[in-house]
């Protein structure tokens, strides 16, 4: 009797150290992850493997990052992911709007973040991500990944009477099709070349049109964007038809009033 509850006691303990040395990985062969991403870039520290995927490819304007770390082949669930993209000039460093990861709400096997990078990569310089990884053990992994960012027309920027400059991003919608549209920007400031605050409770007045050539033209049906919070901003938009439209805004900050800023782009039929 002595034996067998020394041996029933013996499995237990066995089993508590097994549960929680497995406890921060998730075995991946359980069920692939719905999200349909492309990898952007991996680096390895202490044999866990820390890979960057996103929707597309980089590019500047809004992009929703999404950050899985593996272990011999397993994903391994971290307690705390903490972010700084930087831009290397050679001379100088900036960073940019960014996020810090929460759990991907698609899927809990990723945490996910939005960066919205305010220059391309190339001759004037490069950008990578810095990472802190906090694992369940307090394991602490860190490093960077190198990311390209392409142009795109989706991000702009004016600059008031004293050089303080205002980034608006395109948010929404990324892919403008014919008919009634989600009308989405983001503002942000720079104080610092750390820090680039959302503008809170600014005004967006905006004009959509399309240029039918011979000096005629047409706009549509919309709503200017309101503030939701958090530099956020949305309106609605209902494209008549399909073609090259141009969208300007003028942001007005406290009872300052910058100059106009455009965006170029392509609706799509639907």
């Amino acid at each position: 009797m002595t034996f067998l509850r020394w041996a029933g006691t013996l499995t237990a303990f066995a089993l508590l150290v097994f549960t929680l040395a497995s406890c921060d990985v998730t075995n991946s062969s359980d069920s692939e992850p719905e999200l349909d991403l492309v990898t952007i870039g991996s680096v390895t520290s202490d044999d866990y493997k820390i890979s960057l995927e996103s929707e597309s490819t980089l590019e500047t304007g809004a992009n929703q990052l999404y950050w899985k770390i593996e272990r011999g082949g397993d994903l391994v669930t971290p307690e705390l992911i903490t972010i700084t993209p930087m831009m290397d000039m050679g001379n100088m460093m900036h960073s940019t709007p960014y996020q810090q990861p929460e759990v991907a709400p698609e899927d809990d096997r990723y945490y996910s973040n939005m960066a919205i990078f305010i220059m391309a990569s190339g001759s004037m310089g490069s950008w990578a991500i810095e990472f802190e990884i906090t694992l369940l053990n307090q394991e602490i992994l860190t490093g960077e990944i190198p990311v390209e960012v392409d142009s795109s027309w989706r991000l702009t920027s004016v600059r008031d009477d004293n050089d303080k400059i205002y980034f608006i991003t395109w948010l929404h919608p990324k892919q403008p099709v014919t008919g009634n549209n989600t009308l989405g920007f983001m503002v942000h400031t720079r104080e610092s070349m750390m820090s680039f605050p959302p503008v809170e409770n600014a005004e967006l007045e905006i004009y959509p049109y399309m240029d039918m050539g011979g000096g005629s033209g047409h706009s549509t049906e919309f709503t200017s964007p309101e503030a939701e919070g958090s530099g956020y901003y949305e309106g609605s938009i209902n494209y008549s038809m399909s073609g090259t439209w141009t969208t300007s805004v003028t942001l007005t900050a406290g009872d300052i009033t910058l100059p106009e800023v455009m965006f170029e782009y392509s609706v799509q039929a639907q």
